[in-house]
């Protein structure tokens, strides 16, 4: 029986993905993939027109997760908040970081992809980007609670971006460091509360 489209292209990924974890998205070869995964390079060029598009299909699901995660922490999000309804808020913040955990530890291959061997393709700044995009939503969410007298001091620009990155970073630490799922859940319960604590504090606000 021919094998169906679907499940050549699922051969050629899964091919793709072991290069790249091996070799890096530049030292990854097109001819190697096809080889691995008992494809000619005319049937592989109709499923992926280059190197790019194989890596960009094995990380985007991942990417789009990881941008909507970061997009609850946007003043969108936080338009109904008040000091009474911190606690709310805190465990929503709690219950996404639990599923965003479970989620990466699903997809660690293409979290390690995008961290570790995407240099050359289009995703190569991916760490930088999404911690760009979390301080702009943090920036706004703190705009916000200023005109809604809920914070009473400003930060700068550069302590905002402190403050986005630590939490980024520390995600991004566990796929770096390969820590156990286990271990990584009582790291980030730690990040999110110290990173919080730290907040109340610079913002000038009580501790609900």
């Amino acid at each position: 029986m021919a094998e169906s489209s679907g499940e050549t292209k699922n051969k050629l990924l899964e091919s793709a993905k072991k290069e790249f974890l091996e070799k890096g998205f530049i030292s990854a070869s097109l001819r190697k993939i096809a080889a691995n995964a008992g494809v000619t390079t005319g049937a592989m060029y109709r499923h992926f027109k280059d190197k790019d598009s194989f890596f960009c299909a094995l990380v985007n699901d991942a990417i789009e997760t990881t941008k909507k995660v970061i997009m609850l922490a946007d003043s969108n999000n936080h338009a109904d908040l008040t000091f009474s309804r911190m606690h709310t808020h805190i465990d929503s913040e709690k219950k996404s970081t639990e599923r965003f955990l479970d989620y990466m530890y699903e997809h660690f291959d293409a979290f390690t992809l995008l961290l570790t061997k995407s240099a050359g393709s289009t995703h190569e700044h991916f760490q930088e980007d999404i911690c760009e995009l979390y301080t702009e939503n943090c920036k706004r969410t703190f705009d916000l609670m200023y005109d809604k007298k809920i914070a009473s001091k400003r930060v700068s620009q550069m302590t905002i971006h402190f403050m986005a990155s630590t939490v980024i970073n520390a995600f991004c630490d566990i796929i770096l460091h390969n820590v156990p799922k286990s271990d990584a859940i009582e790291y980030i319960a730690d990040i999110m509360e110290f990173t919080r604590s730290g907040m109340y504090v610079l913002l000038g606000m009580t501790k609900p």
